[in-house]
């Protein structure tokens, strides 16, 4: 099956938000609304998973009267990782400088682009790689989670803290503005796929001497559609978790 995508005549830009999907019909447009209200500079991917309940779709009709609105729809393959990391080709490949990755749901507040774009020029400072907007730094929070939840990503962000070796406090975070060009510089070995994509490219790119900074964020439990993150996929999540560290201590 070929993949189904929205005009190829894309505007010239530097920053590309992007937001994978699957089943996000109820979230779709006004996501896209919100998004490109932030900033007439701006430019959104939608990556859809060919969702059964017609999300890629509909963004690409909405895409047609939208000229800074992209839409894939990937058939015959699926993965949040895979998707992600699709996104960040295309935007590299397109010219675009930066990607800011965000979930569909609206658990990432897109007021807080700007944020997360400014924190990549720290004045007096280096230029950042990735910036994770943190619900782990102070001043970040999260709204509207059980108990469980909380447990599994502090979990998650110590073992990637103290396994992995890589200094950050939200590894699991996915609203993530990266600059495009360390994609040149890290493994290019397939990633994991899922969730535990996250914490993978965080490695890498620590491992090829990439900055990463943290800035807090409120996130926020969907309110509309039901959560991807069920046991079965965090049961995945967790495999992929311990064949990386296989592979960052042994080597295999």
């Amino acid at each position: 099956m070929s993949d189904l995508h929205s005009r190829d005549d894309w505007p010239a830009g530097r920053v590309l938000v992007q937001a994978a999907t699957y089943n996000e019909r109820d979230n779709i447009a006004p996501l896209i609304e919100s998004v490109l209200a932030v900033s007439p500079d701006i430019q959104f991917l939608v990556i859809d998973d060919d969702s059964p309940d017609g999300t890629g779709r509909f963004a690409l009709e909405l895409a047609d009267r939208e000229p800074r609105l992209h839409v894939l729809v990937r058939r015959g393959r699926r993965g949040l990782g895979g998707a992600i990391l699709e996104g960040f080709r295309i935007a590299k490949r397109r010219g675009f400088e930066v990607s800011v990755n965000m979930d569909a749901d609206f658990s990432h507040d897109p007021a807080d682009i700007p944020r997360l774009l400014a924190a990549m020029h720290p004045a007096g400072g280096r230029p950042v790689d990735v910036v994770i907007g943190s619900r782990r730094v102070p001043g970040g929070r999260t709204v509207g989670w059980p108990l469980s939840r909380h447990v599994a990503s502090r979990l998650v962000g110590y073992f990637t803290r103290w396994v992995l070796r890589v200094p950050v406090r939200d590894p699991s975070g996915g609203f993530r503005a990266i600059r495009l060009d360390v994609l040149g510089r890290i493994d290019d070995r397939p990633f994991a796929e899922g969730y535990a994509f996250q914490e993978d490219f965080l490695l890498r790119v620590h491992r090829a001497g990439g900055r990463i900074f943290e800035i807090p964020i409120t996130f926020s439990d969907r309110t509309r559609g039901s959560s991807k993150a069920d046991f079965a996929e965090t049961r995945r999540s967790i495999g992929e978790l311990m064949r990386i560290a296989r592979r960052t201590w042994w080597g295999r």
